[in-house]
C-alpha cells in the first residue's frame, strides 16, 4: 500500500523547479572547497613530518 503511494507521489509530482542559487550560497560552497584542500594539505603534510621524525629520518 505505502509503496503504491509512493509511485503515485512520484508520478505526479512536477518535475520542473523555477529556483536558483544566490552568490550567497556560491561562495559558500567555494569557501568550503578551499577548506577541504587546506585540511588535506595539512593533514598530508604533518603526519609524514612526525613519523620520519619517529624514525630517525633526516631531510637532506
Amino acid at each position: 500500500m505505502r509503496t503504491t503511494r509512493a509511485v503515485i507521489y512520484l508520478l505526479f509530482m512536477p518535475s520542473l523547479a523555477f529556483a536558483y542559487i544566490d552568490p550567497g550560497s556560491g561562495m559558500l560552497l567555494i569557501q568550503g572547497l578551499i577548506a577541504f584542500l587546506g585540511a588535506c594539505i595539512a593533514f598530508i603534510k604533518n603526519p609524514f613530518e612526525k613519523i620520519k621524525k619517529i624514525f630517525g629520518i633526516k631531510n637532506k
